[in-house]
């Protein structure tokens, strides 16, 4: 009998000598690894990014931001204050331009006693003698508004009273003062003319003086009122009056401007 010896492992091919076991399982490969891991990286780094920006911005940014608003504002107030200051200071100058000419235009209409008073000495005829000279006040005139600029005040009537040695005397007076650059000749008028005892038995003239015994002189009451022509007008006639210091004041306001 035969006997049939089969040995499988002499028919086996040797396995390679690598030192251990060798998987049979071919190894897992993941499409993409690289740049999935790529992008997690750039997504960490992206947050890294985003928590330094947060905490610059809070940090640093912000308050210095806020202190720049701050200075902003702090500036604002300051400009405004100013810009008002500055409004204020231009109402005051306007006040004080409008009282200024306002006071100028005042100016411009006084008429000095003493230039008056000269004035009629030099026009009065001999044997007339002005006993006063009185400004009455207008009735008729509104009352002033305190806080209204100041204008030009209205003409003021005046009321001559004397003794004359005759009609004639006190109709010839009444005349020249009507040619006074002073008066308004149209508002000049003799209001009374009446013979009484003469009161001292003297009438002096504007520069001759006589005596004598008179029984009866002319007692005369006339009314006018001051011209409404401006000084500046008058310069002249006031420096031959004697006014020279409203003259030189009135030459001063308008080197000015003011008048």
């Amino acid at each position: 009998m035969y006997s049939i010896d089969i040995n499988f492992l002499n028919d086996r091919e040797p396995l390679p000598e690598t030192g251990g076991r060798e998987s049979s399982r071919p190894p897992l490969e993941i499409p993409g690894k690289a740049a999935l891991i790529a992008g997690g990286g750039v997504a960490v780094a992206f947050l890294l990014a985003t928590a330094g920006a947060w905490v610059y911005f809070e940090k640093v940014q912000v308050p210095k931001l806020e202190a720049e608003k701050q200075k902003l504002e702090n500036d604002l107030g300051v400009v405004a204050a100013s810009e008002q200051r500055l409004l204020q200071i231009r109402t005051e100058t306007d006040l004080v331009e409008k009282q200024t000419e306002a006071l100028g235009s005042v100016f411009n209409y006084i008429k000095p006693w003493s230039a008056l008073m000269q004035d009629m000495r030099d026009r009065i005829p001999p044997g007339v003698r002005i006993s006063t000279v009185e400004q009455l006040e207008d009735e008729t005139q509104a009352a002033v508004d305190p806080e209204a600029p100041p204008s030009a005040p209205p003409p003021s009537r005046l009321e001559i009273k004397g003794y004359a040695k005759s009609f004639n005397d006190v109709n010839d007076f009444t005349i020249v003062l009507q040619r006074s650059s002073f008066l308004q000749g149209s508002q000049t008028r003799l209001l009374e003319a009446t013979l009484v005892d003469n009161p001292n038995q003297e009438i002096q003239a504007s520069e001759d003086r006589f005596e004598g015994e008179l029984k009866q002189v002319v007692e005369y009451t006339i009314s006018t009122q001051l011209s409404s022509t401006p000084a500046t007008e008058l310069l002249p006639e006031l420096q031959r009056k004697g006014a020279q210091g409203l003259v030189d004041r009135i030459k001063t306001l308008q080197q000015r401007g003011v008048i």
